[in-house]
């Protein structure tokens, strides 16, 4: 690229709010027919960047400024809003992170894209349609007539990151910006996405700056690597220099939090433990590994599911026979006191449907349920709650999961009220404190806010909520999917410690199987409510026997 003038160059861009400096004195550039990918942690200005190079923040009340930003040549900072339509239209694209609040859900899928045609006013009206029936194809999305008229709520979550990647793509721009844009999709899914957007990069021979916080995706996809930290860039080079020979301890903690297929860690490493200079970690012996097991399925199981079956109905007519899905079909699986038992499978595979048929918070169709040798279908409400005591849900948001105007203190203190554990306000508020420090927080955080904490900080709030009741088992919904790599890592080491400190059980579900790897002792592998292969969990990683189970693990993002 020597000799080449950037597609894209920005120097010294700082943006500020009133309260602090949140980007402070970017400088990079994006050559033609390249990938350059941001890498950082949530808060590290990467989507700040993207929305400043695309001219999504001046409306914001927000100062920027930057001694250069072109793109094509072009400069960027002195655009009219009429002028950055224009540039967004035809020379930049953009792929936002989440295409169910990027796509309007009161308009058809076809009109949405066939309308970045219509006001770059970009061939005639019987051309766009076609046009954008073509973009379709492109994107291989199925039967694109169909997707043209559908809207947005009835298409899949893959689906929907087509049509926006479709729309991004119209226009034929010269530089794609793709902010997080497989980060709430299954791993072939992902797969699919970035192989997708890396073919029309080819086709196209356009540029793309692609924002992730997972290295391991970027891995695969990048030619360069820029890392940010508290809105600075920390490090920058090619994907061999970043992934072979990092030199900041901040990259290198990004690196290494991610649990590694090939060595299960005692504790995963965190950008702390690298800030700090410490960089060796223990390993867990496959010997001590398979003397824990045979202790620990030496036991009788804690639960024992049997026959489940979970189905809801598709039609109601009162003389013909009506359709319905069977979501959960017949499971069958046992959990032993002390174990991790993980569940995976891509979404609407019958995943979350098992955990809350366990509790009753959706009652399971048929089959039976043993928690300590004890049937739980069929149990009156009193029976229920007392359940419900002993086995705990964590759910996939910690942020819908808590009350936005309830004290993160209160939001802990209720199931003390509502099991009626501890009586008077301030053994309640005692009790708080302890919980808030087992998850690794202080009694300072009691009368804050949610939206005042991080998600880690969240997701640690909704599982000292959890150990309120002093459960035996807990059920881990997605719990760390949302969260940074590095956050996650904290969260996962926290859920090791509580569960050695309070011998815990749990059911561990999730789609990511290098972290459901890392944490159980044994895998469960759901395929379209169907239980399709289950095994010691390095066993099925490594010498997976279905041809799913091999899908899935093939399609996990390798560095």
């Amino acid at each position: 690229m020597k000799g080449k003038k950037p597609l894209l160059a920005v120097e010294g861009l700082s943006v500020s709010s009133q309260e602090r400096l949140l980007l402070n004195g970017l400088s990079f550039t994006v050559n033609s027919n390249e990938i350059v990918a941001i890498v950082g942690e949530s808060g590290s200005g990467k989507s700040l960047t993207a929305l400043s190079i695309a001219g999504l923040l001046f409306q914001l009340p927000l100062s920027i400024s930057s001694q250069k930003m072109e793109l094509g040549g072009q400069d960027l900072s002195q655009l009219s809003t009429k002028d950055w339509q224009i540039i967004r239209g035809r020379e930049l694209g953009m792929i936002f992170q989440e295409p169910q609040s990027s796509l309007n859900p009161s308009m058809r899928c076809g009109p949405q894209v066939m309308e970045r045609l219509q006001k770059n006013k970009i061939g005639t009206p019987k051309d766009q349609h076609d046009r954008v029936l073509e973009a379709f194809e492109q994107v291989q999305l199925p039967k694109p007539e169909r997707i043209f008229k559908a809207y947005p709520h009835e298409l899949s979550g893959g689906q929907k990151q087509r049509v926006m990647i479709a729309m991004a793509l119209i226009g034929a721009p010269q530089l794609l910006i793709a902010d997080e844009p497989t980060t709430a999709l299954d791993v072939t899914v992902q797969k699919e996405i970035l192989s997708l957007i890396k073919q029309q990069q080819k086709i196209h021979k356009m540029s793309v700056l692609f924002i992730s916080h997972d290295l391991s995706v970027v891995a695969q996809f990048a030619d360069r690597v820029l890392v940010m930290h508290e809105g600075k860039l920390v490090e920058s080079g090619t994907v061999e220099d970043i992934f072979k020979n990092p030199q900041e301890p901040y990259t290198q903690g990004l690196l290494y939090a991610r649990p590694q297929p090939d060595k299960r860690l005692e504790r995963l490493p965190t950008v702390a433990d690298f800030s700090q200079k410490q960089n060796t970690f223990k390993s867990i012996s496959k010997a001590s590994r398979a003397k824990r097991h045979k202790t620990l399925y030496s036991q009788k199981p804690l639960l024992e599911v049997r026959g489940l079956v979970k189905e809801y109905p598709l039609t109601r007519h009162w003389f013909q026979e009506n359709e319905s899905l069977k979501a959960v079909n017949e499971v069958s699986f046992d959990l032993y006191p002390g174990e991790t038992l993980g569940l995976v499978g891509e979404s609407g595979c019958g995943k979350s449907t098992i955990s809350r048929a366990l509790v009753h918070l959706d009652a399971p169709s048929a089959g039976d349920i043993h928690y300590k040798g004890r049937s739980i279908v069929g149990l009156n409400s009193k029976e229920l709650r007392a359940l419900r005591r002993e086995i705990q849900l964590v759910f996939q948001d910690p942020f819908a999961a808590l009350h936005p105007l309830k004290f993160i203190g209160d939001a802990i203190a209720e199931p003390l009220y509502v099991h009626e554990l501890v009586s008077g306000k301030a053994a309640q508020k005692a009790r708080v404190f302890q919980l808030l420090e087992q998850v690794g927080m202080g009694a300072e955080y009691y009368h804050r806010y949610p939206h005042q904490l991080s998600g880690g900080q969240r997701q640690r709030v909704v599982i000292a909520r959890a150990l309120a009741t002093e459960p035996q088992l807990l059920l881990l919904d997605e719990s760390v999917a949302a969260l940074d790599i590095s956050v996650q890592a904290q969260v996962l080491n926290l859920l090791n410690d509580l569960k050695e400190a309070l011998q815990l059980s749990y059911l561990f579900i999730s789609h990511d199987l290098n972290v459901v790897k890392y944490m159980v002792d044994r895998i469960l592998v759901m395929e379209k409510g169907v239980l399709v292969e289950e095994g010691e969990a390095d066993e099925l990683y490594f010498h997976p026997q279905e041809p799913y189970t091999q899908e899935l693990i093939s399609a996990l993002p390798k560095i």
